[in-house]
């Protein structure tokens, strides 16, 4: 497993831990812990990323704790797609949207925000290290 630091525009920093045979990295700010991996499904030029959020109490093996941003804590999972990596409710869960529960708009898009760029960073960054 590869270690490594990602700080983003909203301020926060993730420790990064890669599992470059397995395609995983798990991103970790202070207490809340994500898993995000690729959803090209052996695309790699298409842009699609997976996030899981978790939950808490999560038994993945993993201890996913859901990610706060402002007073809200979002759980589940999302696939962001396009070019600027849009999250959406994955295909899995269609009905479950992490984002919907959020009331403020204002933070609903940094929410929004802050997924795409984790989605951006690890597209970016750490899939094309990935061994297939």
């Amino acid at each position: 497993m590869t270690q490594t630091l990602a700080a983003f525009d909203n301020g926060m920093t993730a420790q990064i831990g890669f599992f470059r045979d397995v395609g995983h990295a798990l991103y970790t700010f202070d207490d809340d812990t994500i898993l995000v991996k690729p959803a090209y499904y052996g695309q790699p030029d298409r842009y699609a990323v997976s996030i899981s959020l978790g939950r808490p109490g999560d038994t993945s093996g993993y201890r996913l704790t859901g990610l706060h941003i402002g007073d809200w804590l979002l759980t589940g999972t999302v696939i962001c797609t396009g070019y600027d990596f849009t999250p959406r409710p994955h295909p899995h869960t269609p009905t479950v949207n992490p984002l919907a529960d959020i009331t403020d708009p204002d933070v609903r898009q940094d929410a929004t925000d802050h997924l795409a760029q984790i989605a951006a960073h690890f597209h970016s960054t750490l899939a094309p290290a990935i061994k297939w």
